[in-house]
């Protein structure tokens, strides 16, 4: 990082770190980049919603790992993100429009989307804490050859009431797996649809995991900290997975945490200034200031995903999860990434989450979504921007082979 820092032109560090990418990528065929680092260690880009929320001037920032994996424009040239350069517009990356501004397209800083290279991350600070997610994933390889054989994987699927009822979505997700892998089922149960399998409670996710799965599909509320009312960071305490650790995706809010969301939270600006958010009564009465790449301390936050990822030689060997709200069409991204892991002759994990980029992209219709009276376009457009993958996009995933 530092040599790339030092040698790449770039208006910041996100986007000299991207340049480098892209200049690997178009005369090497790059195809798979590792983020080793937290937001305290390598460079996040936040990309901005126009969000009504008067104390923060209606402007939202998130981060997004979409940006390093966004790589080029339709004709190969390189992709900034930042088509808008007029006054705090040059300092305002991936822009997204609509909420409150309905006159303006929603992709307003015409930003590609598609990923030309498979990115994930590993939200680490410290040595030691890479070197536990390092052996996890060599671990995760190993016990994937011991298992080549003709026994299934079992994958897990866990769905919490209180969101949108998508018990019958996951049973089609679970039948296109069915054959290569043994499905286990944790299902609420409501007088719609009494559920036949067990419920989805602290102490079955976590037997569920201690027993041993190589896949977990998690649809519900969420927050930081865990899956609404059945799996939480307390919880990783009592796990014992470390011989049979899963992939784990979530269509839940928030579990995917790992940085501050500006500038409702407190953050330090590209100018090392800090703010309190309006959170906590700050009021921007100007385009708030962008937040610095790097967020330290107090300003790293953590979450139930990064946790499971880095705590313990327990957990999971990577986890796709939302670092913000997500909205029902959040669905979709799970969608397609069971769809590839189901259709690829070798599945790797940064290739079934480029193909539910890029489903979602399609289905979702994102290249020709309008602004309408309601706040749900723009956030269909920015939902896959929000999603982060934590861990390594080149590890090999089971094959979907009876």
């Amino acid at each position: 990082m530092e040599d790339i820092l030092q040698k790449t032109k770039g208006a910041d560090d996100p986007e000299k770190l991207k340049r480098f990418l892209y200049a690997q990528w178009r005369e090497r065929g790059l195809g798979y980049v590792l983020l080793v680092g937290d937001v305290d260690v390598l460079p996040v880009r936040f990309m901005v919603l126009d969000r009504v929320t008067p104390a923060a001037f209606d402007y939202a920032f998130y981060p997004s790992d979409l940006y390093y994996s966004d790589l080029a424009k339709a004709d190969g040239s390189f992709e900034d993100w930042n088509a808008r350069k007029e006054g705090f517009h040059a300092g305002y990356f991936g822009e997204v429009r609509g909420e409150k501004n309905k006159t303006d397209p929603i992709n307003y800083d015409e930003i590609h989307y598609l990923p030309e290279v498979a990115v994930g991350r590993w939200p680490v600070s410290t040595p030691a804490e890479a070197r536990i997610v390092a052996d996890k994933t060599a671990a995760y390889e190993r016990t994937l050859l011991a298992h080549s054989g003709p026994h299934p994987q079992r994958a897990g699927f866990v769905v919490t009431g209180g969101w949108v009822d998508s018990r019958q979505l996951v049973d089609g997700l679970a039948a296109k797996l069915a054959g290569a892998w043994q499905l286990e089922k944790r299902y609420y149960s409501d007088a719609g649809r009494p559920s036949a399998t067990p419920p989805p409670n602290h102490q079955q996710v976590c037997q569920l995991l201690n027993e041993g799965v190589g896949l977990v599909v998690h649809t519900g509320h969420g927050q930081p900290d865990g899956w609404d009312q059945c799996f939480s960071v307390h919880d990783l305490n009592h796990l014992t997975n470390a011989m049979q650790l899963p992939v784990i995706i979530s269509a839940g809010c928030s579990t995917a945490y790992f940085s501050p969301l500006p500038p409702y939270e407190p953050y330090v600006d590209v100018d090392g200034k800090e703010h309190a958010g309006s959170d906590h009564q700050e009021v921007f009465t100007a385009p708030p200031p962008p937040p610095s790449p790097y967020q330290r301390g107090r300003f790293n936050p953590t979450g139930l995903g990064e946790q499971l990822l880095k705590r313990s030689t327990n957990g999971s060997v990577a986890y796709i999860g939302c670092n913000t709200g997500s909205q029902p069409c959040g669905l979709t991204l799970v969608e397609g990434f069971v769809n590839a892991l189901a259709e690829a002759k070798e599945p790797r994990l940064g290739d079934c989450w480029t193909s539910a980029i890029r489903h979602y992209f399609n289905k979702e219709h994102l290249a020709t979504l309008k602004p309408n009276a309601d706040w749900y376009p723009p956030s269909i457009f920015f939902q896959g921007m929000k999603f982060m993958l934590f861990g390594d996009p080149s590890l090999r995933l089971p094959a979907n082979r009876p």
